[in-house]
C-alpha cells in the first residue's frame, strides 16, 4: 500500500470518527423519545461504529508495513545494480563475464519491479507504461556498448553520464515513497561549521 493510500485511509477513518461523534451529539440533543430511544439504539451500535473502521485501518497499515518492507528490499537490488553498472563503465576493457553480470543484474531490479508496482495506465495502451523507465533505458544503453576491445574510454565517459542522470531520476521519484526521517544523532561538516560560524568570537 502505498503512502498516498495509507493517508487517504486514515483521513477517510478519521471522518468517519467525526461523523459518528456528531451524530452522537445530535441524537442526543433532539431525541424526544420514551427514554431517548433512539439515542440508546445508536449507543448499543456504538462499539460496530468504532471497531470497523479501527479494523480496516489495521489492515492497512500491515499491508503498508509490507510494502515498505519489499520497497526495501527491492532498494538494496536496484542500488546494486545500479552501482554495478557504474563500476562496468571504469573498465578499461571489461570482459564478457562482467558484461553478463550486470546485465542480468539489471534485467532482474526491472523484473522485481513488476513484483511491487503496476504498470501507469495509459489510454490505448493496454499493458500502460513501465514506471522507472530509466533503468531499462541504463540496460538497453549498456547491451549497445558491448564488451572487450570494442568499447572505447570515449564511449564508457559517455554511458557513465547518461547512468547518472537516469538514476537520479529514478531515485529521485522512489525515494518518495520511503518514510524518512532526519536523523536526532548526525554528524556533518556543514552543520558544524553553521554552528561555528553563529557563534562569538573571543
Amino acid at each position: 500500500m502505498t503512502k498516498q493510500q495509507l493517508q487517504r485511509i486514515t483521513l477517510a477513518v478519521i471522518g468517519i470518527y467525526l461523523m459518528a461523534i456528531i451524530l452522537g451529539i445530535i441524537l442526543r440533543l433532539c431525541d424526544s423519545g420514551p427514554e431517548w430511544l433512539l439515542y440508546s439504539t445508536y449507543k448499543d451500535l456504538i462499539p460496530l461504529v468504532i471497531a470497523i473502521p479501527a479494523a480496516y485501518l489495521a489492515y492497512s497499515f500491515q499491508r503498508r508495513g509490507s510494502y515498505v518492507q519489499a520497497l526495501r528490499a527491492y532498494w538494496s537490488l536496484l542500488v546494486r545494480a545500479v552501482q554495478g553498472a557504474y563500476s562496468y563503465t571504469n573498465q578499461s576493457q571489461p570482459s564478457f563475464d562482467e558484461y553478463s553480470q550486470v546485465l542480468t543484474d539489471l534485467s532482474v531490479v526491472i523484473d522485481e519491479a513488476r513484483g511491487i508496482f503496476e504498470n501507469l495506465p495509459v489510454r490505448g495502451k493496454p499493458v500502460g507504461w513501465y514506471p522507472f523507465e530509466p533503468i531499462k533505458e541504463i540496460r538497453r544503453d549498456l547491451y549497445n556498448l558491448g564488451y572487450g576491445e570494442a568499447v572505447t574510454a570515449e564511449k564508457l565517459d559517455a554511458l557513465r553520464s547518461r547512468i547518472d542522470r537516469r538514476w537520479k531520476l529514478v531515485r529521485k521519484e522512489l525515494l518518495r515513497e520511503f518514510d524518512r526521517d532526519v536523523p536526532t544523532h548526525h554528524y556533518t561538516w556543514y552543520t558544524n561549521l553553521s554552528i561555528e560560524l553563529r557563534q562569538p568570537s573571543s
